[in-house]
């Protein structure tokens, strides 16, 4: 795409802006935007409520623009203000499509520099979000892992993403979800070395005296630079000891001992029914397919636990242009899916 719009397709995509049915769909493409584009400049709610803002606004203005620089008098050129569609926005490869037509990431980096411009005065709601306490933040990397980072934790990854290799250095507490490639994945926190395939796992080291590692499934190798090796599954954790690098391996819940976690949901590149699984499992429900095929379908996505349940089952539906009904619990996904 050449990231440009007819004015007539940017006054529709404003117009439904302004209904407040899309609010939670529209944050998470934009707050997907940003942590992909943008990863070293965290994002939390006061911002990107002042960010949104501005980008409506902008809107409105260049619309209005528009508007009056037509003449009322000439037929061919007059402008009628468009109407929004009584369709909903299909939010997911299409409303990704117009966010990049748009340049929503684009937009955003000018207006965090242009905010750094400005005296503090001037954006009181910006200058109060920089004071606020760290917040979690999930970020894709480029081969398309999910990192979710824990309140101030700092991911150093954009030097050893190449072509033969993924090794990031973290600092601070993350929950990894790892997209498996031929590569391997190789964490660095301080002496400690973790690698693995694909898999889904915690790295605790924003405690100086120990690195605590937690697997949620897969398989993971810990080395501790002494020549000492540990092998992780799920539901098992290892801690270590900063100073000798002492390695003590225990068995744990994970759901339990990641308790952060439970109040974010990530899905990268796994079937449909593992991930309403564990919708299931936290919200007391059943599924059945009209299609079994379409229970394998890939799905990649990421929710946060104030998002409704039947929000979160519409998103992971429509990636694969399926649809659901909900009877008491029992909830049907209708469609032929990816097949």
């Amino acid at each position: 795409m050449d990231k440009t719009c007819t004015p007539e397709e940017k006054d529709e995509f404003f117009s439904l802006l302004l209904h407040a049915r899309h609010d939670d769909q529209l944050r998470r493409l934009i707050a997907d935007t940003w942590n992909e584009d943008l990863p070293s400049y965290p994002q939390d709610k006061a911002r990107a409520d002042v960010l949104l803002q501005r980008i409506i606004d902008r809107g409105q203005s260049e619309s209005q623009a528009n508007r009056e620089s037509a003449s009322p008098s000439d037929p061919q050129t007059a402008v009628v203000p468009l109407r929004p569609r009584s369709r909903s926005l299909v939010f997911g490869r299409r409303a990704a499509a117009v966010i990049t037509i748009l340049g929503v990431s684009s937009f955003l980096f000018h207006a965090l520099h242009h905010h750094h411009r400005q005296p503090a005065s001037a954006l009181p709601a910006i200058a109060a979000a920089k004071h606020s306490p760290p917040t979690d933040r999930c970020i894709t990397l480029p081969d398309g892992s999910k990192v979710l980072l824990h309140k101030d934790a700092r991911l150093d990854f954009h030097a050893g993403l190449t072509a033969s290799r993924r090794e990031v250095t973290l600092h601070g507490e993350a929950f990894f979800d790892i997209h498996r490639d031929s590569r391997p994945f190789v964490v660095l926190t301080g002496a400690i070395r973790t690698t693995v395939l694909g898999t889904a796992f915690n790295i605790d080291a924003g405690n100086e005296r120990q690195i605590v590692i937690t697997v949620t499934k897969g398989k993971v190798k810990v080395e501790n630079g002494r020549g000492e090796v540990s092998i992780l599954r799920r539901n098992e954790q290892l801690s270590v000891d900063s100073a000798h690098l002492h390695l003590q391996k225990s068995t744990v819940d994970a759901v339990a001992a990641l308790a952060w976690k439970k109040s974010y949901w990530l899905f990268n590149d796994i079937p449909l029914h593992q991930a309403l699984d564990e919708l299931s499992q936290r919200y007391h429900l059943s599924v059945v397919y009209t299609n079994p095929a379409a229970a394998n379908c890939p799905v990649t996505a990421s929710f946060t636990a104030g998002e409704s349940v039947e929000a979160m089952i519409e998103v992971l539906a429509k990636i694969n242009n399926m649809s659901f009904s909900n009877d008491h619990g029992r909830i049907t996904i209708t469609g032929e899916g990816c097949n």
